[in-house]
């Protein structure tokens, strides 16, 4: 019998992962990238011969005894031989005449905590706690929650049990209100800055849970790498890769995708269609804004408990010798502005630990500043050659806040390249150029949606947006789900062909 054939929008992590389950039950997939590289927002570029990794900090999913890790493993993302750096701490934090580390090793992170704040000892071994009742949470690798029975779910659910009292106390507290209550200055500070003051509480725990369990590494080549591992992966198992092909509709008929037509007229015909690109972008663009989502409606028109993750990336070369620079730093920075916008702290990342990207006479260091939708808008507003001078502006107000920060020499620095949401708007079609999708506040409600469309049917979103925060954890493993929701269509069994890998 033919393969039945299936059509996929953006070549991103989702994308790639959805193509290659759906290769392993016997479709046809084509997938379809405007950008000529594949892996959408886990990318990376080079200006001026200097790589700069534009995505991942780290990755969730690259310890052999995390749930993701099989399916990174199986995706060609990394294999038993890859490279892994892993932090023994988080980020350096200049506060005062302190530098505060938090380490990933949960009893050096409580002892420095204790060494800062003595005062604050009960709330430091209740934060530790919590880490370690956040170690319970499960991710539904195996199959959507929506598709799991009663005894599936309960083998799913129970082990979370002794989590959910934490879960729930801390439901509906920010960051902001969590840092408020300690007692020493430093800590209060330390909270202040560790995230954004309007995020739920939950993103810290979770975060350092993962960095406890030594899970949250970088692959060696960065970003971009992993996104080309995957690329090709794909294409070994048979599927088909249309680069630089912007897509400009989805085709329906009879409210049933049946393919789609490319911006220059060129029409892909598939019996699926699934898009793993941007949630505006498929809702608004793709799909006519002719199908309602009541899910992304919600969030999309309320940006005050639903706002985005924006963010300017700014690069220098580091090239002095006095000072050796952490693989993380962050440092205030006051008087700080982007437009409107007071930029009270910013964290730098030296990528000098993967010889196979960094520079030989020197570091790559970068910078990720979180913005808003107010500046995306200032951007917008701009003429080109504005829009230039103040990129290239905000690159020199940093770099001089660095330079005094650290103590460093003005040619230390050089400042290679200035990414905006603009940016990454152009490349990836991300609404209002958002890197991941909405922020989790603690108003924030409807955590996960499942990716059909009411009334459209051969037709199914995967990616980052159908679950907040985003990031490549949510792409992974909703490209799998993508995959499945594909094989019920059909009535068709799905097989999960993940090898059993071992464990280090």
């Amino acid at each position: 019998m033919e393969k039945k054939k299936v059509t996929i929008i953006g070549a991103g992590i989702s994308g790639l992962t959805a193509g290659i389950y759906l290769l392993d039950n016997d479709y046809d997939v084509t997938i379809i990238e405007k950008h000529n590289v594949v892996g959408g927002c886990c990318t990376g570029w080079k200006r001026d011969g200097i790589f700069i990794d534009g995505c991942a900090h780290f990755i969730i999913g690259t310890s052999p005894r995390s749930e993701l890790y099989p399916l990174w493993y199986h995706i060609g993302a990394l294999n038993e031989d890859s490279k892994i750096y892993i932090s023994d701490y988080y980020t350096k934090y200049y506060i005062d005449d302190e530098i505060v580390t938090l380490y990933t090793d949960l009893e050096k992170l409580r002892a420095e905590l204790l060494r800062v704040g003595p005062e604050d000892k009960g709330r430091i071994n209740n934060l530790i706690r919590t880490i370690k009742r956040y170690m319970l949470i499960r991710i539904p690798v195996t199959r959507p929650t929506d598709m799991m029975n009663i005894f599936r779910l309960s083998a799913f659910g129970i082990p979370m049990v002794p989590l959910v009292f934490r879960l729930m106390h801390y439901k509906h507290e920010s960051a902001l209100e969590y840092a408020n209550k300690f007692k020493s200055p430093i800590l209060k500070e330390l909270f202040y800055r560790i995230i954004d003051n309007n995020v739920n509480i939950h993103s810290i725990f979770y975060m350092f849970q993962a960095f406890a369990q030594k899970d949250g590494g970088i692959i060696e080549g960065g970003s971009l790498k992993l996104s080309l591992n995957v690329g090709a992966r794909f294409k070994e198992k048979g599927g088909k890769l249309l680069t630089s092909s912007g897509v400009k509709k989805v085709l329906i008929k009879d409210n049933t995708a049946y393919g789609v037509e490319l911006e220059n007229g060129e029409q892909v015909l598939s019996d699926y269609v699934i898009s793993s690109c941007d949630a505006h972008h498929t809702l608004y663009d793709l799909l006519e804004n002719k199908y309602k989502y009541d899910f992304f409606e919600k969030k999309f028109n309320d940006n005050k408990v639903n706002p985005l993750n924006m963010g300017m990336y700014v690069t220098y070369k580091y090239t002095g010798k006095e000072f050796e620079m952490p693989k993380m730093v962050n440092i205030k920075t006051p008087g700080l502005k982007l437009f409107n916008l007071n930029i009270n702290d910013v964290s730098i990342r030296n990528y000098s630990f993967d010889p196979t990207i960094s520079p030989k006479d020197g570091d790559t260091l970068t910078v990720l500043v979180r913005v808003f939708d107010d500046c995306y808008d200032d951007f917008k507003k701009l003429s080109k050659e504005d829009y230039n001078k103040t990129k290239m502006q905000f690159a020199i107000d940093i770099k001089n806040h660095i330079v005094k920060g650290l103590n460093l020499k003005d040619s230390d620095l050089e400042i290679i390249d200035v990414a905006t949401p603009i940016t990454y708007e152009r490349y990836t079609n991300a609404y209002k150029g958002s890197y991941m999708s909405f922020i989790t506040t603690k108003k924030t409600k409807g955590m996960m949606t499942t990716g059909y469309i009411k009334g459209l049917k051969n037709f199914i979103m995967t990616g980052q947006w159908l679950m907040p925060p985003g990031g490549l954890p949510i792409a992974l493993y909703t490209g799998k789900h993508a995959a499945i929701r594909i094989c019920k269509f059909d009535k068709k069994k799905f097989i999960n062909k993940e090898e059993k890998v071992k464990q280090k």
